[in-house]
């Protein structure tokens, strides 16, 4: 997948904005607040329609302007797609070549962008939810039945926390509600369980090529309920009877995949207690970058986009990643100077943006 043409308008900081883009490494240079970010964060806009780094859209629209729009054309193969999002302060509104689409899910199997930005090195040290969301994240936009497993398993999870914040609980409709969950549970911890697996099997290798060492490392997952998958039914029957007078007496359901976790052991150590901020950002990069060699079709490739990847990284890794890179179709990297070598280079400032070569 290649980004070729992108067009903003009243996006952010950019009054306009017209850019053509090729494969390869695109270098986004500029000082600090210059709007690179605000370029890179488009491009990433354009895969799931929200912000990595807001969740109001209204402040994506430039000051004293009603509507945003994000215009790009993709090739995908020999396929050519125009992708057109328009924010206005109480509306989103998405078109694939001129038409517009029904829910915003269609779009994130259109477009796929791999994202890495300078809070993403807390994953491993802060809450599970953010760990969770990039498992239901990257697992939705390679399967539309997990997308509607995660999306089942929200409204169930909605009602049974309904009756039991009710007065006089419906003891009998909860006990369907929780058959109900737990038979969409069985599905989203087998496709977790089967997807941590194959990150497993790339991270090693991913991780050591950034580091310039050979690396052990295992993510592993850590499901609400554990043993043998052909009982998975009865243990988290059995699970929900435990905790039932607990969820009863604090009104919100206490287990379940919306409890989740993971973590990664780099050379049998867990990395968010034991390993540095450097060490936390290589490996939260390497797991970021998992997902793309795991799709084996060349043209649903992932566009990748770095945020200001390179900081708290030694010279000798960053080389590293830059070879690594080398492999994407294309990637976008935001720096304030770096010199990367065969790049093509966009020069930004004061939120204007320049194609050098």
């Amino acid at each position: 997948m290649i980004l070729i043409r992108l067009q903003l308008s009243s996006f952010r900081g950019y009054e306009r904005l017209d850019l053509g883009f090729g494969p390869g490494i695109t270098a986004v240079v500029g000082e600090n607040a210059a709007g690179k970010t605000n370029l890179v964060e488009a491009i990433q806009f354009l895969s799931l329609a929200r912000s990595f780094r807001t969740n109001d859209d209204a402040v994506l629209i430039q000051d004293g302007k009603n509507v945003a729009v994000i215009d790009a054309t993709l090739s995908e193969g020999a396929l050519t797609r125009n992708i057109r999002i328009e924010l206005s302060k109480d509306a989103k509104r998405v078109y694939v070549n001129g038409k517009p689409i029904r829910r915003l899910s269609e779009l994130s199997r259109l477009v796929n962008v791999i994202e890495f930005s300078p809070s993403d090195v807390s994953l491993f040290c802060g809450s599970p939810s953010e760990r969770r969301s990039f498992l239901d994240i990257s697992l939705s936009k390679q399967s539309l039945d997990y997308f509607r497993l995660i999306s089942n398993y929200g409204r169930l999870l909605k009602q049974r926390n309904a009756v039991l914040k009710q007065t006089a609980p419906d003891l009998n409709l909860l006990d369907v509600l929780t058959d109900q969950m737990i038979e969409v549970e069985e599905f989203i911890v087998r496709y977790r369980n089967q997807y941590c697996d194959s990150l497993s099997h790339q991270l090693p290798g991913l991780l050591g090529r950034l580091r310039g060492a050979e690396t052990e490392a295992e993510l592993v997952y850590r499901p609400f309920v554990r043993g043998d998958a052909d009982s998975f039914a009865k243990r988290a029957k059995k699970a929900y009877e435990a905790s039932r007078e607990s969820d009863l007496a604090h009104k919100t359901t206490s287990i379940g995949v919306h409890r989740e976790d993971f973590s990664l052991k780099v050379h049998g150590v867990d990395i968010a207690t034991h390993g540095s901020q450097g060490e936390n950002r290589l490996a939260v990069l390497a797991l970021k970058l998992c997902p793309y060699f795991l799709i084996e079709d060349e043209a649903l490739k992932p566009i990748l986009v770095l945020d200001d990847v390179t900081s708290e990284l030694d010279a000798e890794r960053v080389k590293n990643l830059m070879d690594l890179l080398r492999e994407f179709q294309q990637a976008f990297v935001t720096t304030t100077q770096l010199s990367i070598e065969g790049a093509t280079y966009v020069d930004v400032a004061s939120n204007k943006a320049i194609r050098r070569n």
